[in-house]
């Protein structure tokens, strides 16, 4: 039967489908039946027990009215009626009342099997409002018509099942046969008689062309076909493959690359190698014949340092490495070879063989020596340069760096390759757009005296800008800045000197002139002084003639105090008067006139000058510094140019004048400590603030020119620099200072003294 379907011999598939359908379906059959049946058994027996119940609730208290009354007729005929309920097939009616067991009343016949459901239920009457059993009714069921009933049902389903199981299993393998069985037939034809040849031929499988939906044997019907064109590609592949590494061949063994495979044995035996060997000044068979070892022809002087290498490759676990080291060929020509090794191992790890490239790199070499030197003349000449020198790109990155704008940053080259040269030197950013002219426009831009701003000093730098332009169009410039600090500092100096003797010139004009009055109203209050004095007999003999008394005359000048205002402008006409001359000595040109110079008398002189300059008075206010004087009685001279010495005192007392002007004193007074003393060959001398000292940076560079701590344009940072030449240049003496932050300032001068020289 089956082979009308198309089933072929030997073919088990179909029939266990078969016979799993049937056992599948004969299962559920029966479950099903079962189930019904069941269903059926449980609704006969629920209407038994309506039955029941409708007797109890209807039948009961009729029964025990007749039976009471005693009318057995009447108890029949409700027994009767209460028969004809279904499955009823036994009642009788007992009396409880008399002694005897007999049924008084019943109708139909006890069942003779044993599948009965028999239910009794007590007749009550109601008598006085008393319940009074009279009775007791029996009830008899029978299930025989039922499992009768349920045996024929069982052989109808049983028939209708089967025969529909055998039906649908029929169906299924019908349907299973047109949807999957002929179609997994087509393919197992197909993939057998598939081969090499006939790869051409696709697989298409015999279904109707009106399906929309692409099911699960289109989609194994592609995978065949997918399979068979990537056969088809990988064939074509591989003969391809072939082909090119039959054509890679003849390119290696024209190439500068030589390929080499070494034996993991002592000295390498060659294995295999490329007939282009010979660029390397040996042939295939010298290597082949196994006369010559690789490591025979690596250079005396590389072979302890290659041998290490490839000892630590190996242990290592590294796989693939390269080597530069050098070989001498069969004429003793030495050539340096680039390899590159690749470690083939086993599973565990043992080196099976060493397989690699080896190239020539003897002209590569060379012109890499070539090119480093030229790279190093080129940075050592850059570095050389005092000026510095910094590379970018169209970007504003930076790309070269100089000696120069390490020391001047502070920052190597590593740390500064590639970043934005506004963020090294931002004092540029102000010519950024200058910078960038220069590049977009391809022109020299320079810019001059470009304040930088450092640590509380300023410097200034000239800016010259030069464009670049690579073999890739790629723009760039060159930044070249140099220190004009010391320039512009000197061309400043040289201008203030001017500036000064102009102003000395002045300032001698000016005190010759003021010497004239000065002297006219000295000599006036001397004379009135001497004019009004009683001691003097011309004055006694005058005042006598006209009638005065020089004594009350003497007595209300007192007393008004016009004497007083007399003695002060004496006093402050001989001030004056020193004030000129002070001027006089210091504004004149000095000679470098050397003597024997007392030093107290320098020192208050000085104090003197500082007490009537102009800043000293308006910025600092002098003349409220506590002056202390501490000096030795007896002291040697010091030979000595007085407006020099004086020149430094003066910038020392300016300098501290400034320090103590910037602290709050409280309660306390800014004070200056002058102090001298005699030490070994030498004139000690000390002048120290209690202001607020300073940091160890700063005091290691109040000395150094153009230093100052003080705010764009109060300082040229040149007053101490030039006091320090003056006493250790000049005079052949000693300067230093010492300070601590919070502590003051001392300044020290060491000057030899007369016995010396």
């Amino acid at each position: 039967m089956i082979n009308f379907l198309g089933f072929r011999k030997g073919q088990v598939l179909p029939y266990r489908l078969l016979i799993y359908i049937l056992i599948c379906s004969s299962f559920f059959t029966v479950l099903g039946t079962s189930v019904q049946l069941y269903m059926e058994y449980r609704s006969d027996v629920g209407d038994i027990d309506q039955a029941m119940s409708q007797i109890e609730s209807s039948y009961v208290d009729t029964i025990s009215a007749s039976l009471w009354d005693i009318n057995l007729d009447h108890v029949l005929i409700q027994l009767e009626g209460a028969k004809k309920l279904p499955g009823i097939r036994y009642l009788e009616v007992s009396d409880m009342t008399s002694d005897s067991i007999e049924p008084v009343a019943s109708v139909g016949t006890i069942p003779s099997t044993e599948k009965v459901i028999e239910r009794v239920f007590v007749l009550k009457h109601l008598v006085d409002g008393r319940e009074i059993p009279v009775g007791q009714l029996l009830v008899v069921a029978d299930l025989e018509n039922v499992f009768n009933r349920l045996e024929h049902r069982v052989f109808v389903v049983l028939l209708m099942q089967g025969v529909k199981t055998f039906l649908v299993a029929l169906c299924i393998l019908i349907i299973i046969y047109y949807m999957v069985t002929r179609h997994l037939q087509a393919m197992a034809e197909y993939a057998q008689n598939m081969d090499i040849d006939n790869l051409e031929r696709p697989l298409v499988l015999k279904r109707s062309k009106k399906r929309k939906k692409f099911d699960e044997f289109d989609q194994v019907a592609k995978a065949f076909n997918d399979m068979r064109l990537n056969l088809i590609k990988d064939i074509a592949e591989r003969k391809k493959a072939e082909e090119a590494l039959r054509q890679s061949n003849m390119i290696v063994e024209k190439s500068p690359v030589v390929l080499f495979k070494w034996k993991a044995e002592e000295g390498w035996p060659v294995e295999l190698v490329s007939q282009n060997v010979t660029q390397l000044g040996f042939t295939a068979d010298e290597f082949m014949s196994g006369n010559l070892k690789f490591i025979d022809i690596i250079h005396p002087d590389d072979l302890e340092r290659v041998s290490a290498e490839v000892k630590m490759y190996h242990n290592s676990n590294i796989d693939h490495f390269k080597q530069e080291y050098r070989i001498v060929d069969s004429a003793g020509r030495v050539l340096w070879i680039d390899d590159s090794t690749v470690i083939a191992r086993d599973t565990e790890g043992t080196i099976l063989y060493y397989m690699g490239i080896v190239t020539d790199s003897t002209d590569r070499k060379k012109s890499e020596n070539e090119l480093a030197r030229l790279r190093n003349l080129l940075k050592n000449t850059i570095d050389s340069m005092p000026t510095v020198l910094v590379g970018i790109d169209s970007k504003g990155h930076i790309i070269q760096w100089n000696r120069s704008a390490e020391e001047e940053t502070g920052l190597t080259w590593d740390e500064v390759k590639g970043l934005p040269f506004i963020e090294i030197l931002p004092q540029l950013e102000s010519e950024h757009e200058l910078i960038t002219e220069a590049i977009s426009k391809f022109i020299i831009r320079e810019k001059q005296k470009i304040p930088f701003i450092s640590g509380g000093t300023v410097k200034y730098k000239n800016l010259k800008v030069y464009p670049l332009l690579d073999s890739e169009e790629r723009g760039g410039a060159v930044l070249l800045v140099d220190d004009v600090t010391m320039k512009s500092r000197l061309e400043e100096m040289m201008i203030q000197t001017e500036k000064m003797m102009s102003v000395g010139g002045l300032a001698a004009g000016m005190a010759h002139e003021i010497n004239n009055p000065l002297g006219a109203i000295l000599s006036g209050v001397q004379g009135a002084e001497r004019r009004l004095s009683p001691a003097l007999p011309k004055n006694v003999e005058v005042a006598s003639d006209i009638g005065l008394d020089l004594n009350k005359v003497q007595e209300y000048l007192d007393k008004r105090g016009i004497i007083g205002y007399m003695r002060g402008i004496s006093d402050a006409g001989r001030r004056a008067a020193q004030i000129v001359r002070n001027m006089l000595e210091f504004s004149r040109k000095s000679e470098s006139i050397r003597g024997p110079m007392d030093v107290k008398k320098i020192l208050e002189k000085s104090i003197s000058l500082a007490a009537n300059d102009y800043d000293l008075k308006k910025k600092y206010d002098f003349k409220t510094i506590d002056i202390r004087r501490d000096y030795e009685q007896v002291l040697p001279p010091v030979n000595i140019t007085e407006t020099e010495i004086e020149q430094v005192f003066l910038n020392i007392f300016k300098n501290a004048a400034q320090a103590m002007s910037d602290k709050d004193f409280g309660d306390e007074r800014p004070c200056l400590t002058l102090r001298t003393r005699k030490d070994g060959d030498f004139v000690r001398i000390e002048v120290e603030d209690n202001g607020p000292g300073m940091v160890e940076e700063v005091r290691k560079r109040v000395f150094e020119p153009f230093y100052t701590t003080k705010q764009v344009g109060f300082g040229t940072g040149l007053g101490l620099s030039v006091s320090y030449f003056i006493i250790t240049r000049n005079h052949g003496g000693d300067f230093f200072v010492e300070s601590e932050p919070g502590n003051g300032t001392k300044f020290i001068i060491r000057l030899p003294s007369t016995a010396v020289l």
